[in-house]
């Protein structure tokens, strides 16, 4: 199971960097494929992923980067973006990776708030040179030719663009212009620079999804990435034989751990650039991979794209499911059509991962739990008026504490004190229960609790039962504010393909098996949910729309 850099990590108990993950998988497995990129017919060695690091690093210190200075990096899963996290690990820069769906306001606020220096720039994630456009709104002066910087900004930080491609673009670096400054750099810098790097040191800063509110910029150290790692490695039993197929987008934390554990463990990453089910189940094909990753959403895509075309899945072993609540259906779903017989899922959030499952777990375990926790860290269910333990079985708040957890939120003190307590434990928000074998289950979010007529109602209750019903494909539920009960029940609910119900027939089907107090006040169809670019559903947005359609209905 072990591989160089796992085993050295465990060896100093996790006090090691992630710059030193490309070094030592370089050393052992030189010639062995680390990424593949299929429909570009492109495939990175080990060897060529810690040269493109190397060079990213000394093109920043050539850049005049020191150690500590923000770099940010806008892009979809591209073939140059791996270099850029190692090199910037490796050059001591911590790394804003920033969501491919952010817009201009958005984009500004995180390059404002997180101080960055140097922006890693894409074209664009889907209309061409949309990326480019947004940010020569931001920084006019580029159009002139001119840094950022040169003239007066919103962004006095920003110092240098590097654009991700070949075409030179005002104002900024072209990649391969940007890779020439490598050899400027004075010999045996980028050594240099990587000694001083150190474990505590801030790797990268990933903001929450925006399911709940405006987001946070997480911190996350050397040393929690590197035992967040090796958790991941144990838990899914990998080796130098594994592929995993990531259609995750990377500037997620669940995209990112999965691609560093895997080349952690000597293993190969196929990743898919753009989320498109074909691609996913193209890139398992023709990369024979035995473990793939995903968010809920994918996998329905992908569950719904074998029943128009067949796609020679044999080499899939098992994989993860996360990024939000999952349905033991779908666990079992994916299990049986497409063949991953390990399975399971992994919990967690920007902040902290905590709970996974074990390919050894029985299957009732691995589709109706979320696993046990994960090596490195604690975890406690507290009670939400006495912050006490609660007993087996008792629903309460979920909280975590260790090293992997991040050191908090990067100039947001009061952000970080409402979740981080002054013993360490960071309070989820999440509502879960733990059997006596160790089995955590989740109950909903905190901020979900539905209070009907001073009951506590939890959405995951309503939204496994609705999709027992033969019609039902997946469903989201919601409170809204009601003057009689204090609130009330709304499901939105997508319908397979070719179905169709009623908001009656679906009640009905409610009242019959679950209590009065949960059945639906209102059903809700729709074609599909408001999602984050991580495939998270923003129930705060669903909560928006049933009070608006609502009052628009009296």
């Amino acid at each position: 199971m072990s591989s160089v850099f796992h085993a050295q990590a465990r060896e100093k108990q996790g006090r090691m960097t992630v710059g030193s993950l490309a070094t030592a998988q370089a050393q052992a497995f030189a010639d062995k494929p680390a990424l593949l990129f299929p429909r570009r017919q492109l495939t990175y060695t080990f060897g060529e992923l810690e040269r493109n690091a190397r060079e990213v690093a000394a093109g920043l210190i050539a850049l005049g980067v020191a150690r500590g200075e923000h770099a940010a990096l806008w892009a979809p899963n591209l073939p140059e973006y791996m270099s850029v996290v190692f090199g910037c690990a490796k050059a001591g820069a911590p790394l804003v990776l920033i969501n491919t769906n952010y817009q201009r306001a958005e984009l500004e606020q995180i390059l404002r708030q997180s101080d960055v220096t140097t922006l890693f720039i894409a074209d664009g994630a889907g209309r061409p040179g949309e990326y480019l456009d947004i940010i020569r709104e931001i920084c006019p002066e580029l159009a002139a030719g001119g840094l950022p910087g040169a003239a007066e900004t919103h962004l006095p930080a920003l110092r240098q663009i590097i654009f991700l491609g070949g075409e030179r673009q005002p104002g900024m670096l072209s990649w391969p212009e940007f890779l020439t400054l490598a050899a400027k750099a004075a010999p045996g810098a980028v050594d240099a620079r990587e000694t001083t790097v150190e474990p505590a040191d801030i790797f990268l800063i990933q903001h929450t999804s925006g399911t709940t509110g405006v987001p946070k910029g997480a911190m996350m150290t050397h040393a929690s990435y590197v035992l967040n790692m090796c958790a991941v490695i144990e838990c899914q039993d990998l080796s130098a034989d594994d592929c995993i197929c990531v259609p995750l987008p990377f500037f997620h934390i669940y995209g990112t751990i999965m691609v560093l554990a895997f080349l952690a463990a000597g293993a190969s990453v196929a990743p898919v650039e753009r989320f498109q089910a074909r691609a996913m189940l193209e890139a398992i094909e023709s990369c024979r991979a035995t473990e793939v990753c995903g968010t809920p959403t994918m996998y329905v895509a992908a569950l719904k794209e074998l029943e128009t075309r067949q796609f020679d899945l044999s080499s899939l072993q098992g994989g993860t499911i996360s990024g939000a609540y999952c349905s033991p259906e779908l666990v079992k779903a994916v299990v049986e059509k497409m063949g991953a017989r390990s399975f399971g899922v992994i919990f967690g959030m920007t902040e902290a991962l905590c709970t996974m499952s074990r390919p050894t777990d029985p299957l009732q375990r691995r589709s109706g739990t979320v696993g046990r926790v994960m090596p490195d860290r604690e975890l406690k269910i507290v009670d939400l008026h006495t912050g006490e333990t609660v007993p087996t079985d008792a629903v309460g708040e979920l909280c975590v504490r260790g090293v992997p957890v991040i050191d908090g939120y990067y100039r947001m003190p009061e952000a970080t004190a409402q979740v981080i307590d002054q013993e360490g434990w960071l309070h989820s928000g999440d509502l879960f229960r733990v059997d006596a074998e160790g089995y955590y289950s989740v109950v909903g979010r905190l901020k979900d609790i539905i209070i009907r007529g001073g009951e506590n109602i939890y959405p995951t209750e309503i939204e496994d039962f609705l999709q027992t019903h033969p019609k039902v494909a997946d469903a989201q539920v919601v409170g809204i504010p009601c003057d009689y009960f204090g609130e009330e029940v709304v499901a939105f609910v997508r319908l397979k393909p070719g179905c169709t119900a009623t908001s009656l027939e679906l009640k009905r089907h409610c009242r019959q098996q679950i209590a009065l107090d949960k059945v639906p006040a209102k059903v809700l169809f729709v074609e599909q949910y408001p999602l984050t670019a991580s495939g998270k559903v923003q129930k705060f947005k669903l909560r928006e729309m049933a009070v608006r359609l609502m009052a628009e209905a009296e």
